[in-house]
């Protein structure tokens, strides 16, 4: 039973994650929105408003995180506890990884005294909502407060003044790499633990990812859509370049799976190509200093970001150096369905039956 919860460790961590996704855009919208009224002193104004409004979702998130992975463990008991363990970790600046290591120890505290305590009926309305949340919700306190929730705010807090004192190159190469995960399998496992990191990095106020891996996600749909409708055209079937289409939406929408249908198809020639425009298009991003507040958005993000320009620069030119990749690797003449149907004929011509 324990075994399983660690077998499924990435699905428990997703779970979290997704539980927060809105609560960060959420939070980040609000802080634009202060931004763009300003007068954020002034208590009863709209900017002040908006502030506290993205305040509050920067002292929450971590408390979705955490109820959100206790409850894909243990269900309804480890939501509440959960919560009060993840804001904790905030309080503490144990942050990203303190909520995890809550969230999983509450889970599986209550498994535990799920399969431990005697099976009373007098007592089994009130296991799930006092004995669980309560017992499992003190031991997290705890541990959050004096035992991981220090050695892991240290640890966070080194890795933020790392990433800030890293240079243009280092920078670049951090962001390569990082987003070489987020084009490799376009919305995969790989994909999924590199936004594992930039949720850590956003959650301590480093946004830099943030805008590298938005842009990241949305280049390889980009670029192939421009490999198969400008570049080399002849190079795909009519039904790929009418995916290509579809793609250019789903890139605008920072939907990555875009480009799957041509990972499909050639997935030897494809998979490099975007894996290294994605990796550009992340590592300009952290290069040139520009943030985003939000993790997702695809075009309508874009006046969020510190620097428009300079991002929309780096997302077409990751884009670009997909398309032209792809377009070099990719054969001249693609064998279509017409082809295909004409060898089946073909064969069938030259047949010869003896008996």
């Amino acid at each position: 039973m324990y075994a399983d919860v660690f077998k499924h460790f990435k699905q428990h961590c997703m779970t979290g994650i997704s539980y927060m996704i809105p609560v960060i855009v959420i939070m980040g919208f609000c802080n634009a929105i202060a931004r763009l009224f300003g007068d954020v002193e002034t208590v009863g104004s709209i900017g002040y408003v908006f502030l506290q409004a993205g305040n509050a979702g920067s002292s929450l998130m971590m408390a979705v995180l955490c109820g959100g992975v206790a409850y894909s463990i243990c269900g309804k008991p480890g939501i509440a506890p959960g919560a009060i363990a993840g804001y904790l970790s905030t309080q503490v600046n144990a942050s990203f990884l303190g909520a995890l290591v809550a969230g999983f120890l509450i889970g599986l505290m209550v498994l535990w005294m799920q399969n431990s305590f005697p099976q009373s009926k007098a007592l089994k309305s009130m296991y799930p909502i006092v004995i669980y949340p309560v017992l499992a919700g003190i031991m997290a306190t705890l541990v959050v407060m004096f035992i991981v929730g220090p050695p892991l705010a240290a640890l966070t807090a080194f890795l933020v003044d790392v990433f800030m004192s890293m240079s243009g190159m280092s920078k670049f190469a951090l962001g390569f790499i990082m987003g070489c995960m987020t084009g490799f399998d376009m919305g995969g496992p790989v994909n999924k633990i590199c936004f594992s990191i930039v949720t850590a990095f956003a959650a301590s106020g480093v946004y830099g990812p943030a805008a590298g891996k938005n842009a990241a996600a949305m280049a390889p749909p980009l670029g192939m859509a421009i490999s198969a409708l400008i570049l080399t055209p002849k190079k795909y079937t009519e039904q790929e370049r009418e995916d290509a289409k579809v793609a250019i939406a789903m890139s605008l929408c920072q939907v990555t799976e875009g480009a799957l249908p041509f990972a499909f198809n050639d997935p030897k020639r494809v998979i490099p190509a975007v894996t290294i425009g994605s990796g550009i298009a992340h590592g300009l991003i952290l290069t040139w200093g520009v943030t985003v507040p939000v993790l997702h958005g695809g075009i309508f993000a874009i006046p969020l970001t510190s620097n428009p320009l300079l991002w929309i620069a780096a997302y077409l030119i990751g884009a670009m150096v997909t398309a032209v990749i792809v377009s070099v690797l990719k054969p001249a003449h693609p064998k279509t369905d017409e082809d295909v149907t004409e060898d089946q004929e073909l064969k069938e011509d030259i047949e010869i039956e003896i008996g």
